[in-house]
């Protein structure tokens, strides 16, 4: 099995009873779940108790507590709402039957209206640049155990790098090339799941290296505390798409950053938002 597949899977969590789940984790070896996981997870599950003519158009999570990545998460779907256009879902991911994440979901049927989004961000492409396997790689810095941008799932390459052996300050941006590895099979959902993945990526540290902090600074306490996720138009997340993330607050312990997910055309599919602790221990 391909490792791409083996993402795919874990996105797909199983049904197991009526409006249950169970999911599965993509790296037992990891000292963590990693939050886009069971974000992804999340929607995968609600999605599957909607109707297909209503689209996913936003989400709004809470990280509860750490997952382990040695145990099963369930999910529970709640079906909140059907009306005439929309629809929503309360998801709770559990462990040993206390949740590590509530999401509520909201889903539209399509609909027309006016239209405007800011300009895409002229940045090199993605052909001309390394990918974040390659310089983990070529650095002797690749963590097996937790291959979140570095693995053979998904190809990320960053405009500007970060170095973290040798972090300075600098400007609370971060922009990033995305997409799996390979193609992906023709499915609203898993293409939105995947990119929910994707969303919970970089968000915690562009307000790290705003102020030149690593994140394995064992003085300092980190973690995502929640998580928004607006989706505006389809999208494909086997084709490129960038990742701007830019940190919008730090303060009283937390960190604020926003992130915009374009298409090489330029098109605005998706917008994050995502509160996280960055405190001293």
């Amino acid at each position: 099995m391909s490792v791409l597949q083996q993402l795919i899977d874990v996105l797909s969590p199983v049904p197991d009873g009526p409006d249950r789940f169970i999911g599965a984790n993509m790296h037992p070896g990891g000292f963590r779940v990693y939050g886009g996981q069971v974000l992804a997870q999340a929607v995968s599950a609600a999605v599957a108790t909607v109707d297909d003519d209503r689209i996913l158009h936003s989400q709004h999570a809470y990280f509860l507590r750490p997952g382990n990545v040695r145990k099963p998460i369930v999910l529970q779907v709640e079906r909140a709402r059907d009306g005439g256009s929309f629809s929503s879902r309360r998801v709770v991911a559990s462990q040993d039957d206390k949740a590590i994440l509530v999401s509520s979901m909201s889903f539209q049927k399509a609909s027309v209206g006016d239209d405007f989004q800011p300009v895409m961000p002229q940045v090199v492409p993605p052909d001309s640049l390394p990918n974040e396997r390659q310089l983990s790689l070529e650095a002797g810095r690749l963590d097996e155990s937790f291959m979140i941008t570095t693995g053979e799932d998904l190809d990320i390459r960053v405009v500007e790098p970060v170095d973290w052996n040798n972090l300075e300050p600098r400007e609370p941006v971060l922009q990033a090339w995305m997409k799996t590895t390979g193609p992906v099979p023709d499915e609203r959902r898993l293409h939105q799941a995947l990119l929910t993945y994707m969303s919970d990526a970089y968000l915690v540290d562009v307000c790290l290296i705003t102020h030149g902090r690593k994140y394995d600074d064992a003085s300092w306490q980190v973690a995502s505390l929640d998580h928004g996720l607006w989706f505006h138009e389809s999208f494909r997340a086997d084709e490129w798409l960038l990742h701007i993330v830019e940190a919008e607050r730090t303060g009283g312990g937390r960190g604020l950053a926003r992130g915009s997910f374009f298409t090489r055309a330029g098109r605005l599919v998706a917008t994050s938002m995502q509160q996280s602790m960055i405190r001293r221990r």
